[in-house]
């Protein structure tokens, strides 16, 4: 349960777990030819650059050097001069105008043709990425989940309904016999063999036979999630109840002998070689190196920051690449012994959290926490106190010119499992400092601050109060078995909101709770609490917004105007409200008109957080980075 609670903050921590993260697309300014691309610059937008990293899903390596690499939301990005630097090759790459991008699976040429597999639609490139064409449509939620070319043959694995292939360049697909509905995890091919992996079994169909051959001698695997081969022998990765597994067979499949190394605590999602040179990427312990064919192992993680390793590409015998969970690309030139970021020109990441102080941006990433000084042309890391990956940033607050962060630490069961700290942005030595730990939380999401007291809203502890400096203990307000999502102070009143889309008032700073709602918000989860002046406004997933006068005791919707009423974040900027929707960019409350103006067009991504400084307005997005618009005072 609490790897499966970790994957999902980490894929998307924001929007409460309330809906999968369908990841839109942000376009570099290279590629102003994009029709997208140039309808936001023409609306005022402009991509900034970064942050850069994001989740890597495939790698490949066409000929004369030119790499490719297909992310969870950004679409295609190509790179001619080694992994130096990446540009977005997406025109064309969905099948509907308009539409984001999901998730590039799958990545192969055949020719002259490069195809792309993403979580429905197969599409094809005849000039290097820079356009693509729809060429096979599956049914929404399928999934491709490789490609494989086998002289003039391609074949398409997918996650629900087998293996399908076509001899005529994909004009016409047939679904192959023998794998019927299955989930097709991995496929690769031996020669004219082709290989499949599916559940905890292995099949290969050898071009001279007609039926399917399946394996499963000495296996103990509940998933197979990669594959590779090497002179003459097979290697298959996944996971169990232990942690990573790894098989090689040395008789095509008929048998398997188990080879992890005890330090391959995690799944093994990726395997590449290069002449006798066997790496292992897992999903948490890193990289790992074989030059005896898998008889001994060596970890290779020096400057690998994350060890969510997601997929390899061996260019030589020296430069490897790893596509990671969020830090993107790194890449070694020496085999593993060092690695180091190659994100360049790939602003793949999901920013939940802004916040801004004095001139600087400050930017949280599930895992990663970055600022930028200079209105976000670079952005810089802000080192951590405690070992990597051990927090989970959740939520940023700003008091008296200091910033404070709220993460979830994942703690063994006797400590309190998911358990939540709050950090303190130590500036001078651009380090985040540790000032609350307490076991008995679930998890932080939302952090108030009023002066020196923090309130503090968790995943199903409700709230907790801290004062600044005392001991590090906390004071429970109540509200216990809550998942509370939004807070408000306003004097000795106190708001929270929930992720069933109620609105709780104390008006005694916590000894006593009253539901302020009725069915306004019900079954939403309240995704923001702000006040303008007197007027006390709440926004939520799927209802949009409304507004109470009168401090909570009657609510009116305003929707007028609001084309997505799926609102992600809501956010004041001296005196003008501001919200972020999941497929329509941002709005701004026009108060006058009752009314909510759209703020440009960044129709392709969900806008995950909003901050302002000087004349910009900052949003955050899923899979796209940081954006900024010039707004009018």
């Amino acid at each position: 349960m609490e790897q499966q609670v970790r994957d999902a903050l980490q894929r998307r921590f924001f929007v409460v777990w309330i809906a999968a993260m369908i990841c839109f697309v942000g376009f570099a300014p290279q590629l102003r030819a994009d029709v997208e691309d140039a309808e936001n610059n023409r609306n005022g937008w402009v991509q900034t650059n970064g942050p850069y990293g994001g989740e890597i899903l495939i790698f490949y390596a066409a000929p004369k050097g030119v790499l490719f690499a297909g992310t969870e939301g950004a679409g295609v990005f190509r790179s001619t001069d080694r992994g130096n630097s990446w540009t977005p090759v997406n025109t064309g790459l969905h099948y509907e105008p308009g539409e984001g991008f999901t998730g590039v699976t799958a990545l192969v040429q055949k020719g002259d043709t490069l195809y792309a597999g993403t979580r429905r639609t197969l599409y094809a490139s005849t000039d290097g990425g820079n356009t693509w064409h729809h060429v096979l449509n599956f049914r929404k939620h399928e999934s491709i989940s490789g490609i494989v070319v086998i002289e003039d043959r391609i074949y398409v694995g997918t996650l629900n309904t087998g293996v399908w292939y076509s001899d005529d360049d994909g004009d016409s697909w047939l679904q192959m016999d023998g794998f019927g509905p299955m989930l097709i995890r991995e496929l690769s091919s031996v020669g004219t063999t082709l290989v499949a992996g599916a559940g905890d079994r292995v099949f290969h169909k050898r071009a001279d036979e007609d039926e399917l051959t399946t394996t499963k001698d000495g296996f103990v695997v509940q998933q197979i999630d990669s594959f590779t081969a090497m002179e003459g022998l097979l290697y298959v990765g996944g996971h169990a109840g232990r942690g990573g597994e790894l098989f090689r067979s040395n008789d095509e499949g008929d048998s398997w002998t188990r080879i992890a190394s005890e330090e391959m605590r995690h799944t093994v999602e990726a395997l590449a070689v290069f002449g006798a040179t066997l790496y292992a990427g897992t999903y948490g312990s890193g990289v790992f190196r074989s030059d005896d064919k898998g008889k001994s192992w060596a970890a290779v993680n020096d400057g690998l920051t994350d060890r969510t390793v997601s997929t390899l590409l061996v260019v030589n015998e020296d430069t490897v690449f790893a596509g990671t969970l969020e830090g993107g690309i790194f890449r070694t030139m020496d085999g593993g012994d060092a690695w180091e970021e190659a994100n360049t020109g790939l602003p793949n990441t999901s920013v939940g959290e802004l916040a801004v102080i004095g001139k600087t941006i400050y930017a949280g990433m599930s895992e990663r926490f970055v600022h930028s000084v200079n209105g976000g042309e670079s952005w810089q890391p802000a080192k951590f106190s405690s070992r990597p990956n051990e927090y989970l940033f959740s939520t940023l607050s700003v008091s008296e010119g200091e910033l404070y962060v709220g993460a979830i630490r994942f703690a063994p069961r006797a400590e309190g499992g998911v358990v939540g700290g709050v950090f303190w942005l130590d500036e001078r030595n651009n380090a985040l400092v540790q000032v609350i730990t307490n076991n008995e939380l679930t998890g932080i999401q939302c952090l108030e601050i009023v002066g020196t007291v923090f309130y503090i809203g968790t995943q199903g502890d409700g709230i907790y109060k801290w004062e600044k400096d005392s001991d590090p203990w906390t004071t429970d307000l109540g509200l216990k078995g809550h998942f509370i999502t939004a807070l408000s102070v306003n004097g000795e009143k106190i708001y929270a909101g929930t992720g069933r889309g109620e609105i709780y008032r104390s008006e005694n700073l916590g000894k006593s709770w009253q539901l302020v709602n009725s069915t306004d918000m019900a079954g939403s989860s309240i995704s923001g609490l702000k006040w303008v002046g007197s007027t006390l406004y709440a926004s939520a997933w799927g209802q949009g917004v409304i507004r109470s006068v009168n401090g909570g005791d009657s609510w009116t919707p305003i929707n007028d105007g609001l084309d997505d009423t799926a609102v992600i974040t809501m956010k004041v900027v001296g005196e003008k409200l501001y919200v972020g929707t999941y497929r329509k960019g941002v709005f701004q409350w026009m108060a006058d008109k009752r009314w909510w103006e759209p703020v440009g067009s960044l129709h392709l991504h969900q806008i995950l957080s909003l901050a302002g400084l000087d004349d910009f307005l900052y949003a955050g997005t899923g899979a796209g980075g940081v954006y900024k618009v010039r707004v009018e005072e």
